[in-house]
């Protein structure tokens, strides 16, 4: 499949084929494309925490405990839901961090840069699994669950989003976008 063809057919993923795993070969592949993404100043400022079979099962349960706490308190809660129950059927997660987040200065000089870097990075694992007949879902319903996922993963680090990563089992379709005369301006 040519770049433009994988990219004009990206979709996102919310229901998957049940599968223990897309394999260990397909995750490390996807990272390694990934790293292929443009960082500033070559920071590379991302690390990828994979989880599959009991402990996805333990994460998504988790989250549902959480959804349930922002129901009863009548909280906003954005589509968390709907992630978690994308997560339940994907066989694969990727927790995407930033091991940086923690060093002095880093909302002033690094943050924008590194989440740009970071979104790229994440791009580029969507781009590679479509390219192979992988379905995947972007979520960053994660910032409404941080500390429950940074206490789940042991980690000091902010989670910036979660790839769910499985065989597809929906048609997908491209949802709508804006026309390229409310995207691209003319000066």
């Amino acid at each position: 499949m040519e770049i433009i063809d994988v990219i004009n057919a990206r979709t996102s993923v919310r229901r998957y084929k049940k599968s223990s795993s897309v394999g260990e070969d397909i995750i490390q592949n996807l990272v390694a494309l990934g790293m292929r993404a443009p960082s500033p100043k070559n920071r590379q400022p991302w690390q990828v925490i994979h989880v599959t079979a009991v402990e996805k099962e333990h994460f998504v349960n988790l989250g549902f405990q959480v959804l349930e706490q922002y129901k009863e308190r009548k909280e906003h809660f954005g589509s968390l839901e709907i992630s978690l129950k994308a997560m339940q059927t994907a066989s694969d997660l990727l927790f995407v961090v930033n091991p940086y987040d923690h060093l002095p200065d880093y909302t002033r000089v690094w943050e924008k840069s590194d989440l740009q870097a970071i979104g790229a990075f994440v791009e580029h694992i969507l781009l590679g699994a479509k390219a192979i007949g992988l379905g995947t879902l972007w979520m960053n319903d994660v910032y409404f669950m941080q500390s429950e996922s940074k206490a789940f993963l042991n980690i000091p680090h902010d989670v910036q989003a979660i790839i769910a990563i499985g065989i597809p089992d929906e048609s997908m379709y491209p949802r709508p976008r804006k026309s390229i005369d409310e995207v691209l301006i003319k000066r």
